[in-house]
């Protein structure tokens, strides 16, 4: 062989080892290969001995998909500005928009033409939320959970959930303790995968190519995201791995959130504590959250603090940072490792609070502003007791006389029950008739509930954490 024959052949080996790079997927398995092209949701990749392989972006690690982002920046569509409102909800399958401008529109009209129910209202925010019998098909896609998120009337964000941990038909009311086997561990994946790319070819095919998302400070470091913008609106796409897929629709314009100093949050915390006739001390404005069917009472009372102190939040995304098994489940400390470098991110720290549970011990947080998040046994007994209570209680006039029924009420059945662990938040005592409120996020009928001390003393886990700063 002629010596520049040679010397062209090493120098085409060279160009094309210099073009392949090491690929991980998540579950750290590797593959060198050089960049052929890419999509909305893959990548093709081609190895040295020339096989090529298309590789979904969700199964990759964040420094590839931040790679292909690189390799393909977004075309902007030509389109989607030209993209009636009306075309819009037809691409969705859902009467959503009644203009070209979504956002200038009362949150409760829309929550009508998406049949949404009211979940709760505060003079800050409200929201509104569905989980519909049969799913809703949303591009294309069987949609589990629709949600709208509000503020001062106007609607902030609607989300979409496509299949997930908690809704999935397969999990929905499982027992947390028995875990998937793995055929079932393989459709959900498969389904997660479908889902994804589904969403992603409609809006791409109506929309244009999208922009990928960067997550900071996000909870869930291996979720892939695309952004689409069409006018006023944003359609954020979603999958985290191996846990669920979402559509959020936000304004296009979207104005972050002013971070308040610490002695504003105090001021404000302070301003939300009413004080009642009958000596009742109760924060009443904590926003609702309706868990479903599903196990997510962790998640769930998490977001409604963090949204109450001002920090954005969703259950959906707390309960994929923070490891929430299949169908429910939550462990404390799993979930407040996940949250600590969010929510210190906002200037704030959850913290697990050293209570001595008595009507002082929650005074002391509950006087701040702060409720209190507790661990407890949620048995039928107990919720039996509260309900009654809480019932009787709102027809009361005579509070000497309540002292009393309190005092009198029957817990010698009330205990632990490993079966019926849950979360809830504490938001009220009474001194003088030696109760404590606390509400579950099970909607809006269990926004206040009230029982005797000694009751919640019986079935407590003594699992207490607060928002600091």
């Amino acid at each position: 062989m002629l010596p520049h024959a040679r010397l062209l052949i090493v120098s085409l080996l060279l160009a094309a080892s210099s073009s392949a790079r090491l690929w991980t997927d998540t579950q750290g398995r590797t593959i060198e290969a050089e960049w052929v092209k890419s999509s909305a949701t893959t990548v093709t990749i081609r190895r040295a001995d020339g096989q090529v392989f298309a590789l979904p972006l969700t199964g990759l690690s964040t420094a590839d998909r931040d790679f292909v982002a690189q390799k393909t920046p977004a075309t902007p569509s030509s389109t989607s500005a030209k993209i009636s409102f009306a075309e819009i909800n037809t691409l969705l399958g859902l009467d959503l928009l009644a203009d070209d401008n979504l956002w200038d529109d009362t949150s409760a009209d829309i929550a009508a033409r998406l049949k949404l129910s009211l979940e709760g209202k505060t003079p800050h925010c409200e929201s509104y939320r569905a989980y519909p019998r049969k799913p809703v098909t949303v591009l294309g896609t069987p949609a589990y959970m629709l949600s709208l998120q509000a503020a001062e009337g106007r609607a902030t964000a609607i989300t979409i959930m496509f299949a997930n941990r908690g809704d999935y038909p397969a999990f929905l009311g499982r027992d947390p303790r028995s875990f998937p086997s793995k055929a079932e561990l393989k459709e959900f994946d498969q389904a997660l995968k479908t889902d994804f790319e589904t969403l992603c070819t409609a809006l791409t095919a109506k929309l244009g190519d999208p922009k990928s998302e960067m997550s900071v400070g996000g909870l869930d470091p291996r979720r892939h995201s695309l952004r689409w913008e069409c006018g006023a609106q944003t359609f954020l796409a979603s999958h985290d791995a191996e846990q669920m897929v979402s559509l959020k629709i936000a304004p296009t314009d979207r104005a972050g959130a002013r971070l308040l100093s610490d002695d504003q949050v105090r001021k404000m915390l302070k301003e939300r504590i009413a004080k009642r006739r009958n000596g009742d001390v109760i924060i009443d404005q904590i926003p609702m959250v309706d868990q479903g069917p599903k196990g997510y009472c962790v998640p769930a009372t998490f977001e409604r603090y963090l949204r109450y102190v001002g920090i954005p939040s969703d259950m959906y995304e707390l309960a994929a940072g923070g490891g929430t098994d299949f169908g429910g489940g939550s462990s404390f400390e799993n979930m407040a490792a996940s949250l600590d470098r969010y929510v210190r991110r906002q200037g704030r720290r959850l913290d697990k609070a050293p209570l001595k549970f008595s009507v002082n011990g929650v005074a002391r947080y509950l006087d701040e502003g702060r409720p209190i998040v507790w661990g407890l046994y949620s048995t039928r007994a107990f919720n039996e007791l509260s309900s009654s209570l809480t019932e009787a209680r709102q027809t009361t006039t005579d509070w000497a006389k309540w002292k009393k029924t309190v005092a009198s009420a029957d817990i010698a059945a009330l205990g632990p029950d490993r079966l019926s662990g849950h979360a809830c938040l504490i938001i009220g005592y009474n001194r003088a008739t030696n109760e404590i409120a606390f509400t579950d996020s099970w909607g809006p009928r269990f926004t206040e509930r009230w029982v005797p001390l000694a009751a919640a003393q019986k079935i407590s886990q003594d699992e207490f954490w607060v928002i600091s700063w």
